[in-house]
């Protein structure tokens, strides 16, 4: 079961990785990354109702406690990380904007000490400094001479602080429905209020291009339905800090394929600076 989870949390790491690629060729300057987002929900929630309703019929009706947390994961949680993630691509490279999303443990563990007044060990606190430092680094700081997408990096550290709530949040969920069905319903709870907020959209539908389109449904399947439906598993399996001590492999998967396909490069500063990053997250994760 354990062996499960492991393959389970690094499959769903890669495929998160490769989301980079898609939503960055899938806009356009009258097809925001919200709208693509939505395109991809719609895909996305036909067809986990599909898979959910054939193999798990009977766990699709809920109970009202059910209902409560998972409009907190999916309206809340999913919606924000995802909206707040694909906006920072329009701003930073792929590997950037994933290695940003990865400050979240440092995060949690400021908040525990500052909110929670939790203490903090003197380990924790050069971890912390650690991942800043990888994150001065992989913005190239000191050499980059068109200066720093300030509002990328505050969306890409939005979505961090998100993504933390998400996976905290997950742990109440996942032993009582399937990852399928947890994915579906984020979706739908998610879908609904992007729709109150971005209603224009319903009248952009009938022009979406066919790329838009084909990156919409690759990104419903690839970087939403498989991903996240192997996370909860995982999740379940191991347990949230396993899990997300693997899917640090995100980090390096994301900047693989962005090197392979659109051609994105990182200097050696950047390497290193998300190598520390690697390390101390893993580091924080353990602690």
């Amino acid at each position: 079961m354990k062996l499960k989870g492991f393959i389970y949390a690094i499959i769903s790491a890669v495929f998160f990785g490769s989301a980079g690629i898609f939503v960055k060729s899938g806009y356009s300057s009258d097809f925001t990354p919200v709208d693509l987002l939505m395109l991809q929900y719609i895909i996305g929630s036909i067809i986990l109702f599909l898979m959910s309703f054939i193999k798990y019929r009977g766990k699709l009706k809920l109970s009202k406690d059910m209902v409560k947390k998972l409009i907190i994961q999916g309206a809340i949680g999913n919606t924000l990380m995802t909206v707040f993630f694909y906006e920072a691509f329009r701003y930073l490279d792929v590997a950037v904007t994933t290695m940003l999303l990865f400050t979240y443990p440092a995060m949690v563990a400021l908040a525990a000490s500052l909110i929670f007044k939790q203490r903090i060990s003197q380990l924790k606190l050069a971890l912390i400094a650690g991942t800043f430092l990888g994150c001065i680094l992989v913005l190239d700081v000191f050499t980059k001479t068109s200066g720093i997408n300030y509002i990328g990096v505050a969306f890409a550290l939005l979505s961090a602080f998100f993504y933390a709530f998400m996976n905290l949040h997950a742990e109440r969920i996942v032993e009582d429905l399937p990852g399928l069905v947890i994915t579906f319903y984020t979706t739908v709870f998610s879908l609904i209020v992007l729709f109150i907020f971005n209603f224009d959209f319903v009248y952009k539908l009938p022009e979406v291009s066919l790329p838009s389109f084909v990156n919409a449904a690759l990104l419903a399947f690839f970087c939403e339905i498989i991903p996240l439906t192997l996370l909860y598993e995982a999740i379940k399996r191991i347990g949230p800090v396993s899990t997300s001590i693997i899917t640090s492999l995100e980090l390096p998967a994301s900047a693989i394929t962005a090197f392979v396909f659109l051609g994105e490069r990182l200097t050696l500063t950047q390497i290193i600076g998300i190598l520390t990053v690697v390390y101390c997250v893993i580091k924080l994760k353990k602690e």
